[in-house]
């Protein structure tokens, strides 16, 4: 048992988190909730499961999950009328109501619960902030902020900006603990202007996968010309330049295959691309699935694109995307654009190729990765290594163990 298996085992814990919900279920394609949570269901003596649906899930309604030592025992749902208008916008009126959701969901669950928790884990700022009001009225004892998305122009309407970095200090300087995914977070946080007090409580716990548990297979029994776009439909996810650049992938291997997995604003618009260009031969769009289909995906295809948008209210530039380390845990070399902190880290262990955002970097990529057998063997091993260093469990440890040790005074 590790350290801080020892440490949770009498602790009573919330954790609220928005997610896509698929078939009723959260997933790991919205962040770090469901990794959070199954990791403490295994650990805490008591655990309730905030699930706040993002718009395009199949339901808005809210679910609880309350788990006693591992079990599962009480399924709770707060309703919430599934609006049909605006669900594929970046920012809409439902958006904005669903924030309000959020507000009320972990407030409502929280009393309902009818006792004190020793933690709350509040995925994102709004849900950190509302976790320092249920410890002003005495219900939690410690706040953690875990923030997994990030931008110093985080949002092009500057109204929107403000709010956010208004929420973000806010949830930082009144929560306990701050857990960042990446030190560039921390440092574009801190130029402006933190409490000291609050710069030190802020630690980094990266993006992780749950590398024990996937089904890798051997490279004889994978499709060699299949690559993958997995995530948000979205502009700045680059979706846009697979689209321009692989009419040019299509001659340089004519018998490459495209599968899409995901949803988002740009989702139309990628449907009506197939249809009109007749690729339906050599694109395959599979739209949002649960993870086990995703990792069944992943595992049998060669290549994982991410082509981030490097634009300035990219939150990209600061945060660590989660997908290039779910490529690599299934065994995909990534094809990534210099925008993210990790990009760097990729390219330095050979886990991938980074390239500029032009549609002559990504055919070159993918070609030179599926017609060279022995570079190709090389990235996919270095892949399947540099994600064996990042397995959840791990992760969580350290950053548990952390806690404790700062609470009981240690170094």
């Amino acid at each position: 048992m590790s350290a801080a298996a020892g440490f949770l085992s009498g602790e009573k814990i919330i954790l609220a988190s928005y997610t896509h919900l698929y078939n009723g279920l959260p997933t790991t394609i919205a962040g770090p909730g469901l990794a959070l949570c199954n990791y403490l269901k295994n650990r805490a003596k008591k655990l309730v499961c905030i699930w706040q649906p993002m718009p395009l899930s199949d339901t808005l309604s809210v679910r609880a999950e309350v788990f006693n030592k591992q079990q599962l025992v009480e399924v709770k749902i707060l309703p919430v009328l599934d609006w049909p208008f605006g669900r594929g916008k970046a920012i809409s009126l439902i958006y904005l109501l669903l924030k309000i959701r959020d507000i009320f969901s972990v407030i409502y669950f929280a009393l309902l619960s009818r006792e004190r928790f020793d933690i709350f884990v509040g995925v994102e700022a709004l849900n950190a902030s509302v976790g320092v009001f249920l410890a002003r009225i005495g219900l939690i004892d410690k706040v953690i902020y875990f923030n997994f998305d990030y931008g110093a122009q985080r949002f092009t309407n500057p109204l929107f900006n403000f709010i956010f970095h208004l929420l973000d200090k806010f949830a930082v300087c009144h929560s306990d603990y701050t857990w960042c995914l990446s030190q560039a977070i921390i440092d574009t946080r801190n130029k402006k202007g933190l409490p000291k007090e609050k710069i030190s409580s802020q630690s980094v716990v990266p993006v992780g996968v749950d590398f024990r548990s996937i089904k890798r297979l051997p490279l004889e029994e994978i499709s060699r010309n299949t690559i993958v776009y997995l995530g948000h439909l979205a502009e700045h996810q680059g979706i846009n330049l697979i689209m321009e650049a692989m009419p040019d992938i299509l001659k340089a291997v004519p018998s490459v295959k495209l599968i899409i997995i995901g949803s988002g604003p740009l989702e139309k618009k990628v449907k009506s691309w197939i249809a009109g260009c007749r690729l339906e031969e050599h694109v395959e769009f599979k739209g949002l699935i649960s993870d086990k289909e995703v990792e069944g995906v992943l595992c049998k295809s060669a290549l994982g694109l991410a082509p981030y948008m490097d634009d300035s209210s990219s939150n990209k530039r600061f945060t660590e995307p989660t997908k290039p380390k779910t490529y690599a845990s299934c065994g995909l070399p990534i094809i990534i654009t210099d925008v993210p902190p990790n990009a760097a880290q990729i390219q330095e262990n050979g886990a991938g190729i980074v390239i500029g955002y032009n549609k002559n970097d990504l055919t070159a990529a993918v070609k030179s990765l599926l017609t060279n057998e022995q570079l190709y063997n090389e990235y996919r091993k270095n892949a399947i290594e540099f994600a064996s260093r990042y397995d959840w469990n791990n992760i969580f440890d350290r950053a548990f163990v952390s806690l404790f040790s700062l609470d009981t005074g240690g170094g």
